[in-house]
This record gives C-alpha cells, structure tokens and sequence, in this order.
C-alpha cells in the first residue's frame, strides 16, 4: 500500500517524503526482530516504490549528487567523529591530574619556601634540594606514565588504519559504479553487494541473489541469515505461521551495518546511516571522555587519605609536644625576640613531619607496575589499552564471555560423521581420511563433498562457512583440494539455492560413467534417498528410522547436519525437468544415502583449561551469546562453564530481563528520566546524574548466582547482567568480539575484545585487546592484575614501614632532642633514590601460576590486610628500636677509629667531639685549679666571626674568664679514644651538645652517620621481607626470576657506599670517608635485624593485635561512591536506557 502524503502525521522536508525517524525504526525493527517486524514497517510505509521516491533516488542509476548538503542535513552522514590522539602534553597533563600528584607538588613548593626562608645564611644554597626532590619524583612518575599511554595511543591507531584501509564499498551514482569509502556513503546510496564486504550502513534489498550475511557481530546469531527483496519477503511472510516459526525463517530485506556478506549478490539501498544506524549508535554511546577510577584507585584513595590523617595528626602532636615543652623550659627565663624563631622552627617540624608521612613513591611504584606489565603482556599478544586495566583484572571475579568468536573459532568446522555408527572427526591437527571410511566411500566423500563445492580457501576464504569447514576438513587430512577437483570433470552443476536447499553436481567418474553427487539440508537429501552405502555392509535398503535417529542424536549436540548422497546415472536421464523449487527431477529420488556430516563452531582448543583455571581461581565464567539455547548449553557444557546441570540456570536474554525488570535510574526508577550520563552535563544543566540499578534486585539475586548461560542475548540483556553484577560489588571482566558487546565491555571494569576477529566498534569499547584472539591469554591477564596487585601491596608494605620509621623517629628526635634524626637531605636519599629503585626492584616481579590458586580479593577490602598490618607495625617498631638504641647509646659502645681529622678538624679540645672516652677536662673549676693561663677574651661564642670572644669548642668561661680545655694525647687503646661520641645536637634536658661543634665547624658526626647508615641497612634488609606478603618463611623463592630485584638491591648498596664514602659531606655526614670496614660491618649486622625480627613476626598470629583490620573496608569512600560517583563512564552512562531511547528517538543527542 502505498500512504497518501495527506495522510501523514510527520513534517516533511522540502524535497524528501520520509523523516530519519520512520527509517530507523525499520532498521531498529530488524535488529531485534521476533518475526517480520521490520517487513511489516516497510509494507505500512509502502513498500520498495515508496523508498526510492521518497529518498529521491533511482535503484538503477542511483543518487544524482545535486542535494548532498540538503540530505546530510536531514539524514545525517557516515562519517565518524575525528577524535585526534591525545598529545603527550595532554597525556603528560592527565597524569598531573592525579590527586596524590597534586598534594606531592603543593607538599614540594612548602617545603621549597620554607626551608629556603628558614634556612641559615651558609646553608640557604642548599635547602631548596629535599622540596626539588619531590618534584623530580612527580616529574619521573607523570612522564613514565604519559610516555607509557602515548605508546598504546600509537599502537592502537595503527591498528585501526590498517582496519580502516580495507573499508570500501562499489557505489552507483549518475548511472556510474564509483568505489568510495564507507565513511562517504549517504542515505539513498545505491550499494553494490557481494561475498565477503562489509555493510557500511543499514539499508533495505531490491535485489538479491542468494544472498546470506552473518549477524553474529551484531546479535550473535551465528547462521547465516538469509536477505532477499521486500516482496519475496512479504510472500514468504503470509506463506509462514508465525506461532511455529523460528526468528530468521522468514528472510529479512533489511542489511544492518556492521555485518557480513556470506554468501549471493545483490543491491541495497541505504536508508539509515552514522551514529543513528545500528552500529553507529553503539559507536556513538562510547564515545567518552572521563576517566574511570579502578577498585585499586578508589584503595590507594582510601589508604592516600589515612596516611594523610595519620602524617597531619602526627604533626599536631609533635608541635603542642614541643610547645609545651618550650614552654617548660621557658617559664623562669625572660622572654627574647629570638623565641618567635624557635617557636617557628616547631611548625617546620611538624610540616616536614606531614611531608615525610606522603608516600611520594607509590604512584611511580604504580606506574612502574603497570607499565612494566603492560609490555610484558603485549610480548603475549595483549594491547591493554587502559593501563588501569591490568590491576582491575587481578580483583575479578566475574567473567561474561561472549560464545561467538571468543569461546568458539566462529568458523563451522566438520566434527561428526554419520555411517553406520558416529565417528567423531579430528578438529584441530592433522589426520587421515581412509582412518574413517573405507577408500572406495572416501572417493565418494572427495566427490559428494569437495568437488561439489563452490568455496574456496586460497588465496582467503571464501564461500559458505559450511563448506570452506569440508574444504578445511580436507586440508588437516592433507589432501589440497585444489588437486582433488582437477581429477573429476564437472559437467552440469545445480547450485544451492535457500529455495531447493541442496546443491548437486554431475561429474565424469571414468569409462564412461557419469555419477550425480549431492549434499544438503539433511531432512532433504535424506526424503530422496531409498538406499545407503554402508561401509561394512555396501549399498543395502535404507532404515530412516535409524539416519533420522543419527541425526537426532547430532542435533542435540548443537550439531547443523548436512547429507551427503550420490546416484550413477545413464546417457539418456533427465537433466532439465525441475519443480516449482527449482529441485530437479534427478535429485528428487533414487539416491544412495553415503554419510551424514555434523558441523558446527567449534570452540577455541585452549578454553576448557582456561576455564578451568578460572574456576580454581575462583572466578565464574558465564556464556552471553545471542544463539539458540540449546546450541549455547551444549557449548557451555563442551567448555566447561557448566559444571553442576543440576544446579546450573541457562536463560534466554529476554526472559532473563523480564524477570529482573530490567535497568531502571536509581534515582527516577522509570525507564525514561531526565537523568543525564556523565558528571560534567548534570553540573552544566543542572540535572541529576543517572545511577543505573537492576528493578527487581530480588529476583537478580536468585537467578545470578547459578546463572551460566545468557541465550539469545540482545546488547540490553548483558549490560542488564554486567550492572547487576557490578552493583554487588563484583568485579567484571567481560569479553566479546562484535559490536553487539560494546555496551558491555564498556560498562564492565574490564572488556577484552578480540584484535583479529573483533569489530572495530568492540575494539574502541575494550580496555585490554587480544592480539591473537586467543581467549586463554585472559587467563594471563588474571595472572598479571594479580601479580600487579601483589607488587603494589610488596612495595606499600616497604614503603609504609620505612615512612612510619621515619615519622616516629622525627617524632622522638624533636620531642627529646629537638633535632631531625634524619636529616631532610637523608631523607631524600630514602625517598627518591631507594623508593624509586625500590619501585623497580618489588613492582617488577614476575607472575606464576600459584597466583590463580587463591580466590580473588573483594571488591573493597582494605588493601592493607591484617597480615601486611602486622608486618608494618612490628617491622616498623623493630627498626625504631634499633635506631633508637644507637641514637641514644652509640656513644656508649660503637667503636671509633683515628684519621687524618683527628690533627685537623678534631685537634685539640676538639677531640672531645669524636671520641666518648676523650680524658678531656672541661670543667671551670677544674681547669683553673691546674694553675693555667687566663685567655684574652672574657666570654665565649659559636660564632667564629666574633674575634673578641673564644670558640665555645675550644674554651670554658665564667665570671668573665676564659680557660682553654685541656685534653691529653689520645692513646687509641679502649681506656682512650675508641668509642664514637655523641652526635646528639642537644642533650635530652636541653643542654647544648654536638651543636657546639656543628654550628662552628658543620662537620656531620660519625656517630649519625652510623645512625642513618643502620637505617638504610634496615630498608635494604627490609626489601627481602617484603618480597613475600604472607608467613612463608622462604623469602627467596623464585628471586632468581626476579632479574630486576638480584640488580636493584645490590645496585643500591653500592650507591650507598659511594654516598657515605665520598658525598657524606653533601648529605650531613662524617666527611672523612664516611666510615670504615668495621663500622660498615656494624651497620650491616645492626641491618640484619630486620630480618630477624620478621622471621619472629611469622609465629605471631596476626589476630592478637589487629582483629579489626581485615573486616574494614574502603572506609573512605562509600560503596555508592565507588561504584557510581567514582566510574561516571561506566555505571552511570545508562547505555541500556540510551539504547532503547534511541530506538524511539533516533534524533536524541548523545552527551
């Protein structure tokens, strides 16, 4: 029926008699059609004759080119957005974005100008360092990240344009075939079609011959789907019982964008393109631009604030500490103007307290990880293009796998046949024929089967999948088949059609014998059979009873069966008579049933065991396929992802939505809200933002937990499942290789998509793509996210304990001693240097399989376990209980040796200064009982400057007399000048002490160069303990593998040696070498309690001190937060929503 113009509701444009919307509800129609949706919308539009007026175009001479701005206008064009590369400037300014690099950089500048405004005169050169330091370790981490992100940007289009290059389409325009670039294609375009190509955009069929396509990229539907011409459809339409009929048994006129042509030729005639077709409107809803935050962002988060909590609370203390104290002292004397400075150096204490807190090195022992695996798996053929990717994937324990293409080869392949018993057939290697059939039904197999082929398999495949499978079949039993067709002369072929479903040939068979050979829908071949050749017993009566229960029995094993039948044939039979179906009276009887063929989309060789790996791991796999349900249980149980069929739920998409109510708004519940999808246009229009929730949570809760199988599964279906999933704190890992998984793999917390299979649409949604397509590299992938989780968790064990150390030591020194323990550039050392090689050397460890023997970690556990808690407290209070006991009794027992100091810096009184057992009188009244000489000057000082008063190192006064101190010559035996003196600057009651000495001289002590040399032999004792985050007691399993750490930490060692041996000056040293053999030997023995003491720390349950510590979550950041606030591109984009709006308002925009 062709619709008056009066008729209609919608406003047309001035030249086009259709609107976009009444278009793509046809091309919507077809995708998720049940029976002859979309042919019913073209009949009430009225039909071919209507389109090609009504898009002003000609199916015979095509579009005439003179209103291509008009019609991009009304119908929009297939052009994708240019969405250029990030820069590595932008790159580099992402990584600045990262919040704990923010509070690094602001911590960096305070301590920069602090330091510089505080600092003496002769040191003020100096102090900017530590501040600087900081920024150097920003600056490595964000440009390591940035370099790393650029790489894959790069590696990721080039594989796109090589895609792309192959994207054109023969086009008829003026009467003329152009070929153009998809991207150029423009609604009213009449395509040319043939095998193999690609649909550039949905369109409607006015011609075809034979003409199938392949769907699966779109809904997952792996037979082929048949198209033909509108009225042939509608023929076939009134001749079919829609009660009975399956959903591809009526042939569709639509051609959907994105799929495949299998086989036949034809011309379409486009009608619906770019982000409105159905490729395109999944494309358009993953074009997105926020950052996701990752389970391990929203814990590093969580631990990023404590450890802020803890360094601003620790600063706190220690200022009213030392106010007090201040105070104390203080209270009988007469205030002077130089207390503001003291008062002003607390609060420098305690700011440098907060910036000793920061682990500055974490996010470079992230990036580090990350990229380190990174590269490691694209040696395996993995592109993880979101980095964060990697680390996600160890936490998951949920996997929605697509069956097409990803489980399965998405190729037919002969796996069965039938004659006299069930043979199964070799799928993957190599095999002989004769192994199966006797040689004389093996000529008849080669005859009936390959010769009676049109497929090919060189120089690329091409024909029917079910015959480039025979011609496979052929090739593992290594038999070409290009030499086999050459042996039999064909003389008449009957090719396939959908109508006569069997295709026959008749060859020359020698002596002048002619032979017909046949194949085809089993049901067929089999009703014209009236004999079988058996291979035991020869040509004998058929039983159909018992082909059709051989049959049976393949069908339930999802099995497609094709018969395979011959017959000899004389001079004089009819060749010409056929019936209305085309089926020709000589195919019609008499024919000599040889064997029935069951094929079928084998699955991937590697996938039962990768499954099985999965489920020792503890990660549940689910099939979402879009195929029947009984082919998707049978490959479920094949694979191995069923294991209990008792227990086990295998559901159809729809039903499975039905059930659960579907994707609703957590704030509006409705289908439909006003609610937008991303942060930045709900801030801009002052709109809510959408939380996509499951409607019926109680019975999502029922079904999830056995649910393995998700047949006939549409886009919606599956991203229903990946949001129920998510929503109950799962992490999802989801796979797929067609554009119909595009929702999916951008919702989940990690999509796989396959890099030689996959469409690009999948490719553009997935955050990691398997290179090779092979589904056993998620296993790798489950390996690697561990083996970075674990790294990350190594290196915060070391990190937080040498962090806490520090923090306590600062602490004491500037409550008793008013002095840093570790002096600011000592600590740079620590946390540039030894975290930055530290980085290297734990985050670089390689992963074995013994990480898939244990369940993957909750979504919001605290990354510091109970475990790693008693092993940072009680590590941490070992080594400040041995630094402590050289701080404060080191000059009572730690050996001193003489040098060339000892007659230069040290000579005289100054002695005193370097040995504990000096024999040195500094006592007044002592001095001036020996009878000496009064000194010139009446007072003391420790300002060199003043000429008028002696050096306080060298003279006692009182009362206006001065005395120089007397010290015998040393004797260097252990009554004299053997025992390191105190580098104290202040005695704990607040008396002057090494000070006297640093202000003249600024000569660093060997008594603190014994202290910082301990603590740096406790951090490098302390490498090995961390290489283990668990009681094993064996710390160096595997460190042979682990090349970084045997080079790393040696490394360091050496770096530490030429610091203390020739840069202790730059760093507040002793500067005369630093120390000697003996005195390193000490420190390393000192160093090797740290590895005592964790050895003791194994046998202690970690339950008597920290029972708490494992039930706490993510305690900063709520569980809606994380999944929603925290993941604005995924768990708020409501594709689902989107998906079916735009399917109602294909004009909508997309935000």
């Amino acid at each position: 029926m062709i619709l008056d113009v009066t008729q209609r509701t919608e406003p047309y444009t001035i030249n086009f008699r259709v609107s976009k919307e009444q278009l793509c509800q046809v091309a919507y129609a077809c995708q998720e059609r049940t029976f002859t949706e979309e042919i019913d919308k073209l009949e009430e539009l009225g039909g071919e004759e209507f389109i090609e007026m009504a898009l002003c175009s000609n199916y015979k001479n095509g579009l005439q080119l003179n209103d291509v701005v008009l019609r991009e206008q009304n119908f929009g064009h297939n052009r994708k957005p240019i969405i250029l590369p990030k820069s590595y400037c932008q790159l580099l300014w992402s990584a600045l974005e990262d919040f704990t690099m923010r509070i690094l950089c602001l911590a960096a500048l305070v301590s920069i100008a602090v330091d510089v405004g505080t600092a003496s005169s002769d040191y003020r050169a100096y102090a900017w360092i530590e501040g600087f330091a900081i920024l150097v370790a920003v600056i490595i981490s964000t440009n390591a990240n940035a370099i790393n992100d650029y790489q894959k940007e790069k590696q990721f289009q080039k594989l796109n344009a090589v895609a792309d290059e192959r994207k054109r389409v023969t086009v008829i325009r003026n009467g003329q075939k152009f070929d153009i670039h998809m991207s150029e294609v423009l609604v009213g375009d009449v395509v040319m079609i043939f095998e193999g190509m690609e649909i550039p955009a949905d369109g409607m069929v006015f011609e075809a011959s034979d003409l199938t396509t392949d769907e699966s990229a779109m809904t997952g539907e792996t037979d082929p789907i048949k198209k033909n011409q509108l009225s042939y459809c509608i023929a076939k339409r009134n001749q079919t019982d829609s009660a009975t009929a399956g959903h591809h048994e009526v042939p569709s006129p639509i051609m959907m964008s994105g799929t495949r042509v299998l086989t036949g030729e034809g011309k379409m005639i486009i009608l619906v393109v770019g982000d409105l077709s159905c490729a395109g409107k999944i494309s358009a809803l993953l074009r997105q631009d926020e950052p996701e935050a990752t389970p391990l962002q929203v814990k590093l988060a969580a631990i990023a604030e404590d450890i802020g909590k803890f360094g601003l609370y620790s600063a706190i203390i220690i200022v009213i500490v030392m106010c007090i104290r201040f105070a104390i002292e203080k209270s009988q004397i007469e205030w002077e103007n130089k207390y503001i400075v003291e008062i002003v150096n607390f609060f420098i204490i305690g700011i440098t307290v907060i910036v000793v807190a920061i682990p500055e090195g974490l996010p470079l022992a992230v990036t580090l990880s990350l990229a380190y695996s990174t590269k490691q798996m694209l040696r395996d053929q993995n592109l993880v293009r979101k980095m964060a990717a990697c680390e996600t994937m160890g936490g998951a324990s949920m996997i929605c796998s697509d069956k097409t293409g990803t489980l399965t080869q998405n190729k037919m392949t002969l796996v069965n046949m039938w004659n006299d018993n069930l043979i199964e057939l070799e799928s993957y290697s190599t095999c002989n024929l004769t192994d199966y059939l006797p040689q004389q039904l093996a000529d008849l197999f080669i005859q009936s089967a390959i010769v009676n082929s049109s497929a090919m398999l060189r120089p690329e495949p091409k024909g029917s999948k079910t015959e480039i499978s025979f011609l496979e079949f052929m090739d593992r039993c290594q038999q070409p088949y290009e030499q086999i067709k050459d042996k039999y002369p064909i003389l008449i072929k009957y090719p396939f059609s959908s109508q006569r479903k069997r295709m026959s040939i008749i060859i020359d068979v020698g002596g002048g014998q002619q032979r017909l050979v046949c194949k085809g829908a089993s049901e067929m071949v089999l009703a014209a059979c009236t004999q079988y050749h058996s291979k035991t017993e020869g040509v004998k009566r058929i039983d159909s009873r018992v082909v059709e229960d051989a049959i049976e029995s393949m069908a339930k094993k999802a099995l497609r069966t094709i018969c395979l039948a011959y017959k000899n044939i004389s001079n004089a039979a009819d060749l010409i008579s056929k019936d209305d179906k085309g089926v020709y009276n000589i195919e019609q009887n008499d024919l000599i049933l040889l064997a029935v063929l069951g094929i079928k989309d084998i699955i991937r060789q590697e996938v039962p065991r990768a499954i099985e790996l999965c489920k020792r791991a503890g990660i549940k796999v689910r099939m979402v396929t879009g195929d029947n349900i009984t082919t998707a249980r049978a490959i479920a149980n094949e694979c191995g992802i069923i294991s209990n069929s008792e227990d086990s739920i295998v559901m159809e998409g729809p039903e499975f939505v039905r059930r659960i109510g579907g994707v609703v708004c957590k704030n509006c519940h409705p289908d439909d809200c006003n609610c937008v999808r991303d942060s930045q246009t709900a801030e801009k229009e002052n709109k809510k933002l959408r939380i996509d929730t499951i409607a019926n949570a109680e019975e999502f809760d029922k079904i999830y937990p056995n649910l393995d199988v998700l047949a006939r599964s549409r886009p919606e279906d599956k991203y229903a499942l990946v949001t129920g999933l998510i929503e109950r704190n799962h992490v999802v890992a989801v796979t797929g290789d067609g554009t119909n998984d595009a929702p999916a793999l951008k919702k989940a917390d990690v999509g796989f998509a396959m890099g030689v299979s996959g469409t690009e649409v999948a490719r553009e949604a997935a955050a990691i793509i398997l290179l090779d397509d092979n589904f056993n590299s998620i296993v790798k992938a489950v390996m690697w996210g561990r083996n970075v989780y674990d790294n990350i968790k190594k290196f915060l064990r070391f990190q937080l304990t040498a962090n806490l150390v520090s923090v306590s030591l600062t602490l004491i020194g500037a409550a008793l001693l008013r002095q840093e323990i570790l002096k600011p550039i000592q600590l740079l050392w620590v946390n540039l240097i030894m975290d930055t090689l530290g980085s290297l050397a734990l985050a670089t460890e390689p992963p074995s399989e013994k990480l898939l023997n244990r369940k993957p970690h909750d979504r919001n556990e605290y990354i510091i376990s109970k475990k790693m808690f008693k092993f940072i407290i009680g590590t941490a209070l070992i080594q400040v209980g041995v630094v402590l006991i050289i701080v404060f009794l080191g000059d009572k027992f730690l050996p001193e040796y003489q040098d060339a100091y000892d007659t230069s810096i040290f000579s005289g009184p100054k002695i005193r200064f370097k040995y504990s057992n000096h024999n040195c009188v500094t006592d007044f009244d002592q001095l001036k009982s020996l009878g000496l000489t009064k000194l010139n000057q009446t007072s003391s000082t420790d300002n060199p400057d003043d000429s008028d008063k002696c050096l306080l190192t060298k003279c006692v006064c009182k009362n206006q007399e001065c005395y120089e101190i007397q010290c015998p010559p040393c004797l260097y035996n252990e009554d004299s000048c053997s025992i390191v003196a105190s580098g104290r600057l202040m005695t704990v009651q607040g008396d002057q002490d090494y000070y006297i000495m640093y202000n003249i001289e600024h000569e660093g002590s060997r008594h603190f160069t014994y202290v910082f040399n301990v603590f740096i032999m406790l951090q490098l004792f302390n490498f090995l303990n961390s290489r283990r985050i668990t009681d094993e007691i064996n710390i160096l399993d595997n460190i042979t593998n682990h090349s970084a750490f045997l080079l790393i930490v040696p490394f360091i060692f050496c770096i530490q040696i030429l610091m203390v041996t020739f840069g202790s000056a730059a760093i507040g040293l002793y500067s005369y070498y630093g120390l000697q053999i003996k005195q390193w030997l000490i420190g390393i023995g000192f160093g090797s309690i740290s590895l005592i003491g964790c050895l003791i720390l194994k046998l202690i349950p970690e339950d008597n001190f920290c029972k708490q510590m494992e039930t706490q979550k993510v305690a900063p950041l709520q569980q809606e937060v994380n999944l929603s606030s925290n993941k604005p591109e995924q768990t708020r984009n409501a594709l689902a929503n989107r998906y079916s709006q735009l399917s109602r308002h294909p004009d909508l925009p997309v935000h």
